[in-house]
């Protein structure tokens, strides 16, 4: 989030905060999409196949699990350390982290004794998955804690921290021992082996966040606060009993977990979509199949970054607009949005259906020319996602939580279903092909709800004359 638009200290002054902020949060967003695709073009190079289709499953179901264990607490982080006093920063922070901890033990059970052996069992073959199932129990209080420290970071407007501390150290440190690993090897380089030490190193890394951040929340720090309008110590403006803001909502552990129930219903279904295709399809394709699909994935991840940053940098003014009362004035801004991303996303799209023949197996290597294909599908739906605008941003953002959730929930279903019957016919472009119709359909929706229940258009359509 960027620093509300509300601010007392002048209109000058308040645009330049949006802007350096927004400028900051797209430059993370830019770093994770392309260290994303770093981890992908790396991993294909050094890694056999195989390991590297393991290794694929392994970092999917590892961004479920950190949606699973956070129950909504980034979320949650963002809003609480938003609208409460700085001086309680220091308290709100140890229940964020004992409410973190509470949820990841239970993930962790949960994978390490149920699911982790049952997919990895599933798998073809089971041998290449098995090794990775600790790996990725160990993996995850740091992958779960980071963005939420990160939240907190963001919410004190500590933009620049937020960016060093971001979703892209893991793939940096990833990228960066799967190229040591293979400078330095004499055998085959594993995927068991370049994950072991990524966890040490993140691990590592996230430790030293908390540690920063305790530092800056504590008595004597100096830190601001990303509201701007909550006095350093005065008494904290209150939300409304229950909200997540006030004393109620954020007076324990458990009762931040409670309020994360409506955002992590959203996030943990949205995640499915396509991430969760690598390990569906892991179950129904060879391995070497795997590789190939995480390789489209993160094409398609590549072609939506118009409209995740897009979305990211409206995300405050709609949320200060609805807070207001003044949604409807932002029609114009997110019309344009909408005509914006869809434009790029199109070019983006017959750009890769133009040089992708070439392009992907000259990075990737031979075996990766298949990508071109599930990537393609994949980015129609992503098409469709950018025509529709930030439909679920605005409802969320509006206090319609619950009709995004459902929607996800409905969208998970549906591509989990699709997934494994078309999986099963047509592999990798069949999995591709239950995501952009998954993703479709749910947008869709969201954009019609968005103007019957608010009156916004956020679909790319013409301005009335």
């Amino acid at each position: 989030m960027t620093s509300p638009l509300t601010d007392d200290r002048g209109p000058a002054a308040e645009h330049r905060a949006l802007r350096r902020d927004t400028v900051l949060v797209a430059v993370g967003q830019l770093a994770a999409v392309v260290s994303a695709l770093l981890v992908a073009v790396v991993g294909a190079r050094v890694l056999p196949t195989a390991e590297f289709g393991a290794l694929s499953w392994a970092l999917s179901w590892l961004a479920f699990l950190a949606v699973l264990a956070q129950f909504g607490l980034t979320q949650v982080a963002t809003v609480a350390v938003a609208q409460r006093a700085r001086r309680t920063h220091a308290a709100l922070l140890r229940r964020l982290v004992l409410a973190q901890t509470v949820g990841v033990l239970v993930t962790a059970a949960l994978w390490q004794w149920a699911i982790g052996p049952a997919t990895a069992a599933a798998g073809t073959p089971p041998a290449a998955y098995r090794p990775l199932v600790l790996l990725v129990a160990l993996w995850l209080p740091a992958a779960a804690l980071g963005p939420v420290l990160v939240n907190v970071l963001r919410a004190r407007a500590r933009f620049g921290l937020a960016l060093v501390f971001g979703e892209h150290v893991r793939r940096v440190v990833l990228v960066g021992v799967l190229l040591l690993g293979a400078a330095g090897a004499a055998a085959t380089l594993s995927a068991r082996a370049a994950v072991a030490w990524t966890v040490a190193v993140e691990t590592a890394v996230v430790l030293a966040a908390l540690l920063l951040l305790a530092r800056d929340t504590g008595p004597d720090a100096a830190g601001r606060h990303a509201a701007r309008r909550v006095p350093d110590d005065g008494p904290a403006r209150e939300a409304p009993s229950g909200a997540i803001g006030s004393a109620a909502g954020s007076g324990s552990p458990w009762r931040l977990l409670r309020s994360g129930r409506a955002f992590a219903l959203a996030t943990l279904a949205s995640v499915t979509l396509p991430q969760s295709g690598v390990w569906l399809l892991a179950v129904v394709a060879p391995v070497e199949e795997v590789a190939v699909f995480a390789v489209a994935v993160r094409i398609a991840v590549l072609v939506a970054v118009p409209t995740a940053i897009g979305v990211r940098t409206l995300a405050p003014r709609i949320a200060a607009a609805s807070g207001a009362g003044r949604l409807t004035a932002l029609q114009e801004p997110v019309r344009r949005f909408a005509v914006w991303s869809t434009a790029a996303t199109a070019a983006a799209v017959v750009l890769l259906a133009a040089t992708g023949s070439l392009l992907l197996p000259a990075l990737f290597g031979p075996p990766y020319a298949a990508a071109l294909v599930p990537a393609l599908v994949m980015s129609a739906g992503v098409v469709v996602n950018a025509w529709t605008g930030p439909c679920s941003v605005v409802l969320s953002h509006a206090g319609r939580q619950r009709t995004v959730a459902v929607s996800a929930l409905a969208a998970a279903a549906a591509f989990a279903g699709l997934a494994v019957w078309w999986g099963s016919a047509w592999g990798g472009t069949g999995v591709a092909a239950a995501a952009a119709v998954a993703m479709s359909a749910r947008n869709l929706h969201l954009a019609r709800a968005a103007s019957r229940s608010l009156g916004i258009r956020t679909t790319a359509h013409p301005t009335r004359r």
